[in-house]
């Protein structure tokens, strides 16, 4: 009679007595040990954490290890075990994408990170933007003041090519919206104007940050403390120093 957990007893033969639940137990193991399990990596026979959560996906255009690859759907070969994404070229407006951690030819499946830190190619803005965001490539992302990514390190300077380790944001705060923000601006502030807001919490010193006055007339001359947040695609101010 075969066990419950799948093992077989001693003398017994071993053709016909492995059950699938007992081959894919060893098969997930296997997968441990190797490093195919999301969060893990075989080194010398021991797991080790890796800094990124990883799935399947099936990419539709062939992609470098550390491209983008934008989420388009779930492969019909996915399995409840291990679900497969289906990846394709970024946009400007993309906002849920991926990293290659492998090469994926064009049709093929592999492996992307979808969540923690992860190395890839920024093409940087300004050197006090704490933000990625896709752009029309599966070379990279480009920086910005907003993005489903936060940069935890950059190569210095302006422009493409710039290697960066990136956090997959997980909540909107991170993202850039949600998140109230701290900063000062400068004069009168008629409503429906923007200001000028710097020394923005999380922005490099002297940054201007533009923010919408949706709401009341802002009289009075010098420098004022404000609070500003993102909503929509836009800062706008919701507290002005009186």
């Amino acid at each position: 009679m075969a066990r419950p957990d799948g093992r077989i007893e001693p003398g017994q033969p071993l053709r016909g007595a492995i059950s699938a639940r007992a081959w894919n137990r060893a098969q997930d193991a296997a997968d441990v040990v190797l490093g195919a399990y999301a969060g893990t990596e075989g080194v010398q026979g021991s797991p080790v954490l890796k800094p990124y959560t990883w799935c399947y996906c099936q990419a539709t255009v062939t992609v470098p290890q550390w491209g983008i690859l934008a989420i388009t759907g779930v492969s019909t070969t996915s399995y409840k075990e291990m679900p497969v994404l289906t990846g394709g070229t970024p946009t400007d407006t993309t906002t849920a994408w991926c990293v290659a951690v492998e090469p994926i030819a064009g049709g093929k499946i592999g492996r992307v990170a979808v969540g923690g830190a992860v190395l890839c190619k920024i093409e940087v803005s300004s050197a006090g933007d704490k933000f990625a965001a896709c752009k029309a490539s599966s070379a990279e992302l480009k920086s910005g003041s907003k993005g489903e990514g936060l940069i935890l390190w950059n190569e210095s300077g302006t422009g493409s090519g710039k290697w960066a380790i990136i956090r997959l944001a997980s909540s909107s705060a991170e993202s850039g919206g949600g998140a109230v923000l701290r900063g000062t601006f400068t004069g009168a502030l008629p409503k429906g104007s923007y200001a000028s807001v710097t020394n923005v919490t999380g922005f490099e010193p002297g940054t201007p940050v533009p923010a919408m006055n949706y709401f009341a007339n802002i009289t009075g001359t010098g420098t004022k403390n404000c609070a500003l947040t993102m909503v929509g695609d836009e800062y706008i101010l919701i507290a002005v120093e009186c």
